[in-house]
């Protein structure tokens, strides 16, 4: 892992739109939810493609601009790099074998959703996600109810002083 003091002071941008599609490629494949951490990691620390404050700088822009945000980074980040023919190298590279896993992932339930065993584990998994939600309603309406001036929070611990 790079520190600070590694890091190159410019970055060395990819020429051509293939290195941006594997480097995409890869971080969508690492990343499941979210991919903050791993296209920090990626273009900052192990490709060095970005500084620190740039790669700040340019997540602040893909924030702000409609739709997701990883994916307004690979056109920003593409499109500086090789143009459109990067934006859309970028795009397609974050969006392409995630895509392909998804119709592999649906044929497979498509084929296995007649099962009795795993209707069940879908009916189960159901009941799950039900409570997973409600779990996290409570805690965020806790954290609504009880901030104010006489309470503090800490990792959902909360602490009120009413004397």
């Amino acid at each position: 892992m790079s520190t600070l003091a590694t890091l190159p002071e410019q970055p060395v941008l990819p020429r051509h739109p293939a290195p941006l599609f594997w480097a995409f490629s890869w971080m969508a494949l690492q990343g499941f939810g979210g991919v903050l951490t791993v296209a920090q990691r990626e273009l900052v620390e192990r490709r060095g493609w970005y500084t620190h404050e740039g790669f700040l700088e340019d997540w602040a822009l893909a924030q702000v601009l409609p739709g997701p945000n990883v994916c307004n980074l690979a056109v920003v980040f593409g499109g500086r790099c090789c143009g459109w023919r990067g934006a859309a190298a970028a795009l397609s590279g974050l969006l392409l074998f995630p895509l392909c896993l998804l119709l592999v992932v649906l044929v497979a339930y498509q084929e296995a959703a007649q099962w009795p065993a795993v209707a069940g584990a879908l009916r189960g998994m159901m009941a799950v996600v039900v409570g997973l939600i409600a779990v996290a309603i409570a805690v965020l309406f806790t954290l609504y109810v009880y901030t104010s001036d006489n309470c503090t929070t800490t990792d959902f611990q909360f602490e009120c002083n009413f004397d």
